[in-house]
């Protein structure tokens, strides 16, 4: 599995004594962020003061998989002070009563390696009866028995409030979850990763989205908006049944129960802050329903023209002959073809050529068609109450012959008819930079977009923030 874990960790395998904090309430993913640091390195040591290591593995089943097969020693270390003894080989025991004891077993831990990489999860649990001036004591001690050996440590603490090993320590890193409510009065949950120091390291972003989707801390990075370095063909996905069809994108269709709704009418609200980052979903799906060998209709926002896209369809493509199945409408265009107008001084001949266009397409081709409205673009021609017009006759149409229509929404609109029908809406956003999808109908949980760049296309990765 791909790790996602941000920079500004250090490679804990590649430099020389390092003490790095992480803190946060319970639940927010501190133990998953300090397994997948570690997990892969050979000589380091997981020590459980709170929790039996058999119910971590149930709780982090993947970090089977990336613990490797040949150490020297178990990962994991059991010191829990449990009288419950087990058989497993995948475990050491600590037995110990007190901290003396206990920082005397952890030096002696792989005493034969030439450094180590030792986690202690929760630093809380086996402090608990010490006192502030004790546990700084300790925990300077460890630290610097530790360095002198090149090797490094990481405390786990419950809790977010200043310690004295945050003094101590090179790093440290918070982890906080909390409930938002969305403009449309719909609660999210958000998670935090934030880095308040980082020695030897530059801190790049301070704060990051996270999510624990499927029991592993994934961080993701702040959106730029970039096209592969060599572009390729894209793959065609089909239709997961006649009722939908594919969005281009494998994980939005589950996330829509198998694609857009045959004769649906689909919403996007886009902010400000995105600009084209909203081409990581237009792209995959009108590629797809084109090489699916379907018509589309674009009436393409304010600011994107055809000649600025065709370039990039040729290749996604694989040929020009896409052009054929598509009609294309924008404010300004060099002069009509069948194929590009230029959007008419009256909304009544707009949809005249929208008509007529699906009439000869679906002569020559068939359906269902993929209906793209620039919505900016309709308003600032034709104003709010002819676009609800206009919108209330395409929808209607396309229910009736089973087409789909997509609208693209500026957040800064006043148009707003036809939201509230709207059988899917969404709105693309940015949060701590990074680009993420929430469903306003059906209601979700934000989903952060991750591009997928090295099959040569567009295509993206949908993870639930949870």
């Amino acid at each position: 599995m791909v790790r996602t874990l941000a920079p500004e960790f250090p490679e804990l395998d590649k430099i020389k004594g390092y003490s790095l904090l992480i803190k946060g309430l319970p639940g927010t993913g501190k133990s998953s962020l300090a397994l997948d640091l570690v997990a892969t390195l050979p000589n380091s040591f997981f020590i459980s003061t709170r929790i039996n290591p058999e119910i971590m593995i149930q709780d982090f089943p993947w970090i089977l998989e990336e613990i490797p097969q040949d150490r020297m020693y178990p990962f994991f270390v059991d010191a829990t002070r449990s009288r419950i003894q087990t058989s497993s080989d995948q475990f050491l025991k600590m037995n110990y009563e007190t901290m003396p004891e206990f920082v005397q077993q952890l030096f002696a831990l792989g005493a034969d390696l030439p450094e180590k990489i030792i986690v202690i999860d929760s630093w809380n649990a086996l402090t608990l009866n010490l006192s502030e001036s004790q546990i700084s004591h300790w925990a300077s001690a460890i630290i610097q028995h530790l360095g002198t050996e090149a090797s490094k440590i990481i405390f786990v603490i419950e809790g977010v409030q200043p310690t004295s090993l945050d003094w101590i320590v090179d790093g440290i890193s918070v982890l906080s979850k909390k409930t938002i409510i969305s403009e449309h009065g719909i609660p999210r949950r958000i998670r935090e990763l934030s880095f308040q120091k980082m020695r030897g390291r530059e801190i790049q972003t301070e704060t990051y989205l996270a999510s624990l989707a499927n029991g592993r801390l994934t961080t993701f990075y702040p959106f730029k908006y970039r096209f592969p370095a060599i572009i390729l063909k894209s793959e065609t996905m089909g239709d997961p049944d006649d009722h939908h069809i594919s969005t281009g994108s494998a994980g939005f269709d589950d996330l829509l129960g198998g694609g857009f709704e045959r004769g649906s009418w689909n919403l996007f609200e886009v902010t400000t802050t995105i600009g084209e980052a909203l081409d990581i979903v237009f792209l995959p799906l009108i590629t797809n329903h084109l090489n699916n060998k379907r018509p589309a209709i674009t009436i393409f926002r304010e600011g994107v023209s055809f000649d600025a896209n065709q370039p990039y369809l040729d290749i996604f493509t694989g040929s020009k002959k896409w052009i054929e199945q598509t009609v294309n409408i924008e404010r300004y265009i060099p002069e009509n073809t069948s194929n590009r107008f230029e959007l008419p001084e009256k909304i009544e001949n707009l949809l005249e050529i929208l008509e007529t266009s699906k009439q000869t397409l679906r002569k020559k081709i068939g359906g269902p068609f993929l209906v793209n409205l620039g919505l900016d673009a309709l308003e600032n021609k034709y104003g709010i109450p002819a676009l609800n017009e206009f919108i209330a006759i395409t929808v209607s149409k396309a229910r009736l012959e089973g087409d789909i229509i997509v609208g693209w929404l500026k957040e800064n609109q006043k148009f707003r008819g036809g939201t509230t029908a709207a059988t899917s809406h969404w709105k693309l956003d940015l949060i701590n930079r990074a680009l993420v999808l929430e469903g306003i109908i059906p209601a979700t949980e934000y989903y952060a977009i991750s591009p997928i760049l090295s099959k040569g296309y567009i295509d993206y990765k949908l993870t639930p923030v949870v």
